[in-house]
């Protein structure tokens, strides 16, 4: 398996979103992926933080990716070769369990990571643009996520963006809270909107694309306006999140001064690729932009607190990692020789047990001796 990545620790928030692929242009861009010379298999997996392209096939299939990526994103080929990294082998198969289980996120231990990959690696298999190997590193990886977050803290203690974006608004030293709320009804909107609905003395402002109304749910209360009147909800607002997928921005900087008639210190926070809010609104008086790429910052005293669960998580991958590896070293051996059961029909045990003394170490042979002694008793 190979895989290119380009990701938060290789580019900005503004570069990755030119690599950005939303999902109804993910089926295209899998069949020219699939099209490429030597590509058999491949999946795509593109969030905010991440893009990257996990494919099985001949040796060396980088350059043929770097070609399709860069022809996609308008940018140049040496553009994307100083930001993309490159994965092969066990490497490419580790990268993957660590993304999912989000010991590559930007957030430790996100628990949004899981369900995108779980989406992209359906989209390609229901496409057709998988087979064993893929299907076999995808649903490992999936699996050792479920176990890290059962079996270790990372997940007990896990914060992701959208938690994060909640946090901020929970230091804001009001006795009472309004926020607009822009995408509730997406996946990271809900999150945000569950996460605010747990605090005390928040109002939320959610826009919708049809009714208005008011809910109570939890500590706080929920007036849904229509998205159209989103700027005339900011006069209240002391804080604005925006978590959308739209191509545009939900808020552009001169009609939020327009909008804005009593100036006080109001909180904008963007969580999403490509970016909703104009950058211009943080030059504003009284406003604070909180971006995506600010979110490493709110992140790091989060991530600190995960080292120890990480080190667990770490042992849990290499362990799945290894079965994995295994199953897929014998797919192969049975593959190129699909006789192997008659052929090995006839080989004593002793010969075969001289064959593994020889070629195994020592830890691995004793282990193998006491697998067979298990087993005949």
């Amino acid at each position: 398996m190979e895989c290119i990545s380009i990701s938060h620790k290789t580019a900005a928030s503004g570069e990755r979103q030119k690599f950005y692929i939303p999902g109804e242009s993910a089926g295209d861009f899998l069949k020219k992926v699939r099209a490429a010379a030597g590509v058999e298999q491949c999946v795509l997996l593109s969030t905010c933080n991440r893009t990257e392209i996990y494919v099985q096939g001949e040796e060396n299939c980088f350059p043929g990716l770097e070609e399709i990526l860069a022809d996609f994103s308008g940018s140049e080929s040496e553009q994307i070769r100083n930001l993309v990294r490159r994965y092969q082998g066990r490497k490419a198969l580790r990268h993957l369990f660590r993304v999912v289980c989000g010991m590559e996120s930007m957030v430790l231990g996100e628990d949004e990571i899981l369900g995108q990959t779980r989406d992209a690696y359906m989209t390609a298999k229901e496409a057709g643009h998988t087979g064993f190997e893929l299907n076999s590193a995808f649903q490992a990886a999936l699996a050792c996520a479920k176990r890290v977050k059962t079996e270790t803290m990372i997940s007990k203690t896990a914060v992701s963006v959208a938690t994060l974006a909640a946090s901020e608004v929970a230091r804001m030293p009001l006795s009472h809270k309004t926020v607009l709320l822009m995408g509730s009804s997406g996946q990271m909107g809900s999150i945000i909107l569950k996460n605010l609905l747990s605090q005390k003395n928040v109002r939320i402002i959610a826009t919708v694309r049809s009714h208005n109304g008011i809910c109570q749910s939890g500590g706080g209360q929920v007036t849904h306006v229509d998205y159209q009147e989103r700027y005339a909800a900011l006069e209240e607002a002391d804080a604005v999140i925006s978590a959308t997928a739209s191509p545009h921005y939900t808020l552009t900087a001169g009609r939020v001064q327009e909008a804005i008639r009593t100036w006080k210190e109001r909180l904008f926070l963007d969580i999403s690729m490509p970016p909703d809010l104009d950058a211009q609104i943080g030059k504003l008086a009284h406003c604070r932009l909180v971006a995506l790429d600010d979110v490493k910052g709110l992140a790091r005293e989060n991530n600190m607190r995960k080292q120890q669960a990480f080190a667990v998580a770490e042992e849990i991958l290499e362990e799945e990692l290894e079965k994995l590896s295994k199953t897929l070293a014998f797919h192969r051996f049975t593959e190129a020789d699909v006789q192997w059961k008659e052929r090995y029909a006839g080989c004593s045990g002793e010969k075969l047990l001289y064959l593994l003394r020889d070629g195994l170490d020592s830890g691995s042979f004793e282990r193998v001796l006491q697998a067979l002694t298990a087993t005949v008793i």
